[in-house]
């Protein structure tokens, strides 16, 4: 009866200083993750720039003297520029202090979406759609190997 005793008590204390490290380990990824929010922020602020642009480019109401971005017949500007708004929306929230809780995966994957969706639209709404897509997701990706990487 005290070995089985003496068995669990010993059982207890190493699973119960496991959970300790591991409660240590998972606090210092949390930290250093909270350490990139500036990051993010000034990548989502690029994102958010480079939309803005696509939008002035797309947009017919507004006048662009040299469009690098000029729509294609199948361009429905009307949707496009409003999800190009939703997208500015979505990237605005991690240009600001409410995502600074937010897990880095959970920041990356988002961003992943939005930039997905931005390379949609270009391919979809654009003359040389694929090309300028490409074009933009390489100069973003470059942009987020000075900030983050």
């Amino acid at each position: 009866m005290f070995d089985i005793f003496s068995v669990i008590l010993v059982g207890s204390v190493v699973t119960f200083l496991m959970y300790q490290n591991i409660n240590k380990v998972t606090k210092k990824i949390d930290d250093k993750s909270k350490d990139l929010h500036p990051r993010f922020a000034l990548f989502a602020s690029r994102i958010i720039e480079t939309i803005r642009s696509i939008k002035k480019d797309l947009d017919s109401d507004l006048e662009c003297s040299d469009p690098r971005f000029c729509k294609n017949d199948h361009c429905d500007e009307k949707s496009v520029i409003k999800e190009l708004n939703n997208l500015i929306r979505r990237a605005s929230l991690y240009e600001s202090n409410l995502a600074k809780g937010k897990r880095r995966k959970e920041v990356e994957a988002d961003l992943v979406d939005i930039l997905q969706k931005l390379e949609d639209i270009i391919k979809n709404s654009c003359i040389n759609g694929k090309e300028e897509a490409l074009r933009v997701k390489d100069e973003l990706e470059r942009d987020y190997l000075k900030i983050l990487g």
